[in-house]
């Protein structure tokens, strides 16, 4: 096992995967780091800069410098940041959720191993209202994503990985995708096997 890193050098590193909020607020950019890791077995968020979040760190810094995805196989933190542009002061910036990750990444091998856009990922409460998002948005809880259409309503609800599923009016296609049973939010009780489901009007 290397030296623990050094605060400091922790807080380069996250800068670097996205997290610019690391040198402010430390412990809720370790959080985040730790909510969605994706490389290695699943890390104790307590936000609490241990060996092992360190060691982990260590392993997305040497991807991110590889230019490789840094938070697991086929996906990068900064992909999932807040789009407030740091503007409100109570933003985490990146918080997804690695059970939502995990799922992309089955997403991604069942159309092939092709790239998924992310579009949005995590929103503040503050981003969430300015972009008209529902006040409980799965955004809020790190447990959603807006992609790229690919697959229709039918060909997703084939794949049984997704609790909450929008597709466009237009286009039939998916393009938001959440696991609101792993998330904070979810009174219905959706699963990937019952998920909800709604159009979007454009």
């Amino acid at each position: 096992m290397a030296p623990q890193l050094t605060n400091a050098q922790a807080k380069a590193m996250l800068t670097k995967l996205g997290f610019d909020n690391a040198n402010k607020k430390f412990t809720v950019a370790v959080n985040g780091f730790q909510r969605g890791w994706n490389l290695g077995p699943a890390l104790k968020v307590d936000s609490k800069f241990g060996p092992k979040t360190s060691d982990a760190l260590r392993i997305s810094y040497a991807r991110f410098k590889a230019h490789k995805s840094d938070m697991s196989a086929h996906f990068s933190y900064r992909e999932f940041r807040c789009k407030d542009g740091a503007v409100f002061e109570s933003c985490r910036r990146i918080w997804i959720l690695r059970s939502h990750v995990r799922r992309l990444e089955k997403y991604r091998a069942s159309i092939g191993g092709k790239s998924i856009r992310i579009v949005s990922g995590c929103r503040c409460k503050q981003y969430n209202k300015k972009v008209g998002g529902v006040s409980s948005s799965q955004h809020l809880f790190g447990a959603a994503t807006d992609i790229d259409g690919r697959l229709t309503l039918d060909q997703k609800e084939n794949l049984g990985l997704f609790a909450g599923m929008g597709f466009k009016q237009s286009t039939g296609k998916v393009i938001h995708v959440d696991s609101r049973d792993r998330g904070g939010h979810n009174p219905k009780g959706s699963t990937p096997t019952k998920p909800a489901e709604w159009k979007y009007a454009t």
